[in-house]
C-alpha cells in the first residue's frame, strides 16, 4: 500500500522524470513533508536510463534554447551515469527517497465533492491490486518522448484524421471501433458506453485474441458485461488485414478473415504513452496540439489544485525548464498550504 487507509497526502506527483524529482526535493525544502511520488518506471528519470547510450552527455538546454536554474534544485551538465549519480544524491540529501513509489501504473485522476483528488492505480503490466489514494493536489509530470504504438500497415492520407489513439475527437453518433486488447482499449470501449452525451455512439472493439486476457479484473468485467448485452459490439479473434477509405469516405477494415466493415472513426489502444489521456480524464482543458492550458507563472490548470509541468507542456525538452516548473507549481502550492 502506498497510503494508509484514510490519509490524505499533501501533493501527489505522477511522473518521477526531471521535473516529478524535482517537485519532491522543492516540497521538502519548502517544508512539505506529506507527499508521494508514483511512476510506471522501475526508477527516477527513466527515459534517461532507457534512451541515452553509456557516457552520453546531459544538456539542461534543448536545441540552443537556454534557461537559468530559478528553483533550488540544479545540475551540473555530464554523463548519464554522473547525471544519475547526481540525482540520486539530491534525493537522498533531501530525505526523499522513501517518498518515491515505483511500478505503479496510473488509471485516472478525479476530483470528489469534497474538492480532493481521488487517484486510481494498480502495479504492475496489468495493474493488478487496483488501489485508490487521495491527494488535495496533484502534480502531472508525465513525458511526451513515449508514443502510442502503431499497426503495421500504413494509414491511408484521406483518412488520417479519424484514425486516432485516444477518444478526444469522437463525436456523438459516431460507429467507433476500439482496437486493442489491453486495459487502454477497455477503458476507452465502456467509457464511451457509459460517457454522457456519447449515447449515440456505435462502439465495436476490436483485438485479435477471441478472449479479454489482458486487462485488470475490473475492466474484464466491465467490457465481459457490455460485450455480452450488445451494447458492446464483439470484433474480437480476428485482426486487421488493412484499412482504406469507403466510397462513401468512411473507413473501410479489411479483416484477416476476409470480412470488411466500415466505421466513422477507428481509436487505437495499442500500448505506449498517450499523456493526453490521462489530461482529459482528469478534467483539464488541452488547447492546439492537445497542449493543456495552464498558468505560466503556477503551472495551475483549470481544475483547482492540479498542476501541469515538463514536457507535456512543451516541446522544448529541456531540464532546466522541468525544475523550474516544478518550483513554480510547488511555490504556489507552498503559499496556498501556509
Amino acid at each position: 500500500m502506498i497510503q494508509e487507509n484514510g490519509k490524505v497526502v499533501d501533493i501527489a506527483i505522477i511522473g518521477a522524470g526531471p521535473g516529478g524529482m524535482a517537485c519532491a526535493v522543492e516540497a521538502k525544502l519548502a517544508g512539505i513533508e506529506n507527499i508521494v511520488v508514483i511512476d510506471k518506471a522501475p526508477h527516477h528519470n527513466d527515459m534517461i536510463h532507457k534512451f541515452y547510450k553509456k557516457g552520453k552527455r546531459v544538456d539542461k538546454d534543448w536545441m540552443g534554447i537556454k534557461f537559468e536554474f530559478k528553483g533550488n534544485v540544479t545540475f551540473e551538465e555530464c554523463s548519464k551515469e554522473e547525471y544519475i549519480q547526481q540525482m540520486d544524491e539530491k534525493l537522498r540529501d533531501a530525505g526523499v527517497l522513501d517518498n518515491f513509489e515505483y511500478n505503479h501504473e496510473i488509471m485516472k485522476v478525479n476530483k470528489d465533492n469534497d474538492g480532493l483528488f481521488e487517484i486510481i492505480f494498480g502495479q504492475g503490466d496489468v495493474a493488478e491490486g487496483i488501489e485508490t489514494m487521495r491527494a488535495k493536489n496533484v502534480i502531472l509530470s508525465v513525458g511526451r518522448m513515449g508514443k502510442p504504438n502503431k499497426p503495421k500497415y500504413k494509414f491511408p492520407k484521406e483518412i488520417k484524421e479519424v484514425l486516432n489513439f485516444n477518444l478526444s475527437k469522437v463525436q456523438n453518433g459516431e460507429r467507433v471501433m476500439i482496437v486493442g486488447g489491453g486495459d487502454t482499449a477497455g477503458e476507452y470501449a465502456y467509457g464511451l458506453v457509459e460517457l454522457e452525451g456519447m449515447e449515440d455512439c456505435v462502439v465495436t472493439l476490436n483485438y485479435r485474441q477471441a478472449e479479454i486476457k489482458r486487462m485488470n479484473p475490473t475492466n474484464t468485467m466491465m467490457c465481459t458485461k457490455y460485450l455480452d448485452n450488445g451494447k458492446i459490439l464483439n470484433k474480437m479473434g480476428v485482426d486487421i488485414e488493412n484499412v482504406e477509405s469507403s466510397e462513401t469516405g468512411k473507413i473501410k477494415v479489411n479483416f484477416t478473415d476476409g470480412t470488411n466493415a466500415e466505421y466513422d472513426r477507428a481509436v487505437y489502444a495499442l500500448g505506449g504513452t498517450t499523456p493526453v489521456d490521462i489530461l482529459v480524464n482528469s478534467g483539464v482543458k488541452t488547447g492546439e496540439w492537445d497542449v493543456p492550458v495552464y498558468n505560466e507563472e503556477t503551472m495551475e490548470t483549470n481544475v483547482e489544485g492540479l498542476y501541469t509541468i515538463g514536457d507535456v507542456v512543451t516541446d522544448q525538452g529541456s531540464i532546466a525548464l522541468a525544475f523550474n516548473h516544478a518550483c513554480f507549481a510547488i511555490t504556489d502550492i507552498a503559499s496556498k498550504i501556509k
